[in-house]
């Protein structure tokens, strides 16, 4: 494979009247353009979208087995008997496992927590771990973020007498048969609240672990007739792990993420205040990016390379030097992370372009040349397990096709691995195909899955999937969706501050991307620690000019080298004039530097004008 992604640029088409839904919500005819063009067709839709409330979110006891769950809890504490946590180590992990802790405790609950070590146990609560529980006492069990599909370690704990409640969203494990009909398996657990569960009648399927989790503390402190004085309570843990977890900002989930940045914004948790303060974003705006990005990273990074425990620890930590030292210790992990991972990247992304494979032989390694794949799969016994994800997610974005990244697991049983998906390619359900024989272990999404398998049955595996994958040639290109192509003197603070009311924007809700057609690029300037990033000025045919920031900038400078010669981005750098004509999609920015305010853009995508 030659070649990176290819993209396909289409401007929506907006067919609405965005001249009455500017009028009625105040808004420009832009902003309006946007809202239409997320799917907020109907005057209700829009105020919904633009001015909802936590009474617009839906009741916990829609979901099934929520109210038998919660009443066992109610009897649990009411005994006096001892309540366990087991998460998952990710972020939504433990965001949920702090949202259970802090509202069963303060609901009077004798309650400890524990999480997996993702080297030594792997994902979802185990055998072990009940063990461990039942010898110290434990009665009774509550997952969060996992449990849909641990059904050795349910069956373990009812084996023990104790009681396991299961609270998840990830999708109910199943067969599929050649047929292609599906074959739900089930945990037998006292109460399992999943809103994955084909009859849990439940609106909104979207939620991640920590939101369950919410509804359940929610529904719990309402059955036990408890106060529930601050309506934000528990919410910046919501949004935290909903952004995380890559989850459609729409419906409650966007209003969970509204409420909880802006409950972030003056947290009173002393290890996220430190957290914060250690990424220097004091007093910065808090976004979906800052989430999804920064903070998230960060506590996560202690799941990856250490324990997700010292994450979980950070949010408890109730003194302030003791949280700015692991705070500081977590930024300094986060980077550790994110070299393993670009090295590891880097030899991904050759290997595929090479058409090479490594597969175990023996005792040893070989590398097979192979077609051109639309599903990726690659063995990398070099990288560390915890980083196969972070891989797989860059491939699948510089290729834009499905990508499945295995290594040696640190247990020495088998390989361990990470999937990354694309729109039109359901990988959870696609490898359930061969759960019962490939996979060892399986879990996911359909964005997403985590997975063991036998080395032997990894080449079978690439072989199955290709020769089963239905994509077209017109699914593995992606396509980039650009709101409205506007002049230079439309990019205002108004239209900035516009924007703003339609986030958080992330999954389900985009960032509004704009185009420019045939722009000379006046001068670029490389900045950043390793001179990564493109500053840069461009030029309309009438002379109009804007700055922006390129954060691909070496790519940038790579792709015009290309495009028009290395003589023409010679003079580019310079500031010399130049035959370089370019389109760009870009975000509208807002600059401020020494008091003084400007409108730039930032660039996510460039190509040769004409093409």
């Amino acid at each position: 494979m030659s070649e990176y992604k290819k993209e396909e640029w289409r401007l929506r088409n907006c067919c609405g009247n965005t001249a009455e839904i500017a009028r009625q919500f105040g808004v420009s005819e832009i902003a309006a353009r946007i809202i239409y063009n997320r799917g907020y067709t109907e005057m209700e839709q829009i105020n919904g979208y633009l001015n909802n409330t936590l009474s617009d979110t839906h009741k916990p006891s829609l979901m099934k087995d929520m109210d038998k769950g919660c009443l066992i809890m109610k009897e649990k504490i009411e005994k006096g008997l001892m309540i366990r946590i087991l998460s998952d180590y990710d972020v939504d992990g433990i965001t949920s496992n702090y949202i259970l802790y802090e509202g069963l405790r303060q609901a009077g609950a004798l309650v400890s927590y524990d999480i997996p070590n993702r080297v030594s146990d792997g994902y979802g609560m185990n055998v072990r771990l009940i063990e461990e529980a039942n010898a110290d006492g434990v009665d009774t069990i509550i997952t969060c973020d996992n449990g849909i599909a641990a059904f050795e370690a349910v069956d373990r704990a009812k084996e023990l007498g104790m009681t396991v409640i299961v609270t998840d969203h990830h999708e109910v494990p199943c067969t599929i048969d050649e047929q292609g009909l599906k074959k739900m398996q089930y945990v037998q657990a006292d109460a399992v609240i999943d809103i994955k569960q084909e009859d849990c009648p439940y609106p909104f399927k979207s939620l991640c672990g920590a939101g369950v989790a919410y509804k359940f503390i929610r529904h719990l402190y309402e059955i036990m007739d408890l106060p529930w004085d601050d309506e934000e309570w528990l919410l910046e843990y919501v949004a935290l792990g909903t952004v995380c977890d890559v989850m459609p900002l729409i419906d409650e989930n966007r209003v969970f993420v509204q409420r909880g940045l802006s409950k972030m914004q003056n947290t009173d948790n002393i290890g996220f205040k430190a957290l914060i303060r250690a990424l220097e974003l004091d007093g910065a705006h808090l976004s979906a990016y800052h989430f999804g990005f920064r903070i998230g990273p960060c506590l996560n990074s202690t799941g990856r390379l250490e324990s997700a425990k010292e994450g979980m620890e950070l949010l408890l930590c109730r003194d302030a030097e003791q949280a700015k030292t692991m705070a500081e210790r977590m930024v300094a992990l986060n980077e550790e992370r994110k070299k393993m991972t670009d090295e590891g990247v880097v030899q991904a992304i050759n290997l595929v372009h090479e058409n090479k494979r490594i597969i175990p032989a023996g005792d040893g390694l070989e590398t097979i040349d192979v077609g051109d794949d639309k599903v990726i799969v690659l063995y990398m016994p070099q990288i560390h397990e915890s980083v196969a994800g972070l891989i797989a997610s860059k491939v699948k974005d510089a290729f834009y096709r499905p990508t499945l990244v295995f290594t040696d697991a640190e247990n020495g049983i088998g390989l361990k691995g990470s999937g990354r998906s694309i729109e039109s390619y359901n990988m959870f359900e696609e490898l359930s195909v061969y759960r019962e024989t490939l996979f060892e272990r399986l879990g996911g999404h359909p964005m997403a899955a985590g997975f063991t398998i036998l080395p032997d049955n990894l080449e079978r595996l690439r072989i199955a999937l290709n020769e089963s994958c239905k994509l077209t040639d017109e699914d593995i290109v992606e396509k980039i969706y650009i709101d409205a192509s506007i002049p230079l003197n439309q990019i205002t603070e108004d239209l900035y501050y516009d924007l703003k009311r339609l986030e958080p924007y992330g999954t389900g809700n985009t960032q509004p991307i704009f185009g420019l057609l045939h722009m000379n690029v006046v001068r670029v300037k490389m900045v950043g620690n390793e001179n990564q990033y493109a500053r840069c000025t461009i030029k309309t045919q009438n002379g109009s000019k804007i700055n922006g920031m390129v954060f691909s900038g070496k790519q940038f400078i790579e792709s015009i080298k290309e495009w028009f010669g290395r003589q023409e981005c010679d003079r580019i750098l310079d500031g010399l004039p130049n035959n370089v004509e370019i389109d760009i999609l870009y975000h509208p920015e807002r600059n401020e530097y020494n008091g003084r305010v400007s409108m730039q853009i930032q660039p996510v995508a460039f190509r040769q004008s004409g093409q």
